[in-house]
């Protein structure tokens, strides 16, 4: 086998390029699907889920990694009762999953502290988790307490963050649309409901009447 080349010649042939296969693979994609906040999309291929994100925070990429921090730091940071301390771990390690747990642990009279105690510097990757999470999450209010006060502490921080800022209200517009539909879904029901309530009632009272 020649060792010049890449390609692989038939047996037999000694010089020469008429033995080489050379193709341009081919790759066929079965799906794509984008994410409310418009900041990353996948596609489904033979090859396997391939993710493509406008930020870092789609892969594993630690900030500021040291020997401390680890994942059991942060959960014991969170069982001693320091959920700044937990949720800078969880931004260091870069994982969704630990700032996901951070801030989901965190009460809710303690979020202006822990807002107002981040670093600046820590604030853009937060926020961009919390625009994923807020696009999937049931929690919504409590993350929208989140945004909201992050924009009231750290505004000056974020105004040049076009991209964070228009990902914040991509995923907030998109859950109140599907809320309203609810709603709107929801009061319906509860008109038809007290609407059959009534007219049992006035059945029943008719009835009575008669007798």
């Amino acid at each position: 086998v020649s060792t010049q080349s890449t390609g692989i010649p038939l047996p037999g042939v000694a010089r020469g390029d008429f033995s080489r296969r050379r193709t341009a693979p081919q790759i066929s994609v079965n799906a794509v699907q984008f994410s409310p906040s418009g900041q990353s999309w996948s596609a489904a291929t033979p090859e396997g889920l391939l993710i493509y994100s406008l930020h870092s925070n789609a892969a594993f990429d630690p900030i500021d990694l040291d020997t401390d921090v680890t994942p059991q730091a942060m959960k014991t940071a969170l069982s001693q009762g320091s959920p700044l301390k937990a949720l800078v771990i969880a931004i260091k390690l870069n994982s969704i999953g630990c700032v996901q747990e951070a801030i989901e642990r965190t009460q809710p009279d303690e979020i202006p502290f822990v807002v107002s105690s981040l670093p600046p510097h820590y604030v853009p990757a937060l926020v961009n988790y919390l625009v994923e999470l807020v696009s999937t999450s049931t929690h919504l209010q409590f993350y929208v307490s989140w945004i909201s006060e992050l924009l009231n502490r750290h505004g000056s921080t974020l105004k040049t963050e076009t991209s964070t800022l228009n990902g914040i209200l991509s995923a907030i517009s998109s859950q109140s649309k599907a809320l309203s539909s609810l709603c709107d879904q929801n009061t319906f029901y509860l008109d038809v409901i007290l609407a059959v309530g009534e007219f049992t009632q006035e059945k029943k009272t008719e009835e009575l009447e008669v007798f």
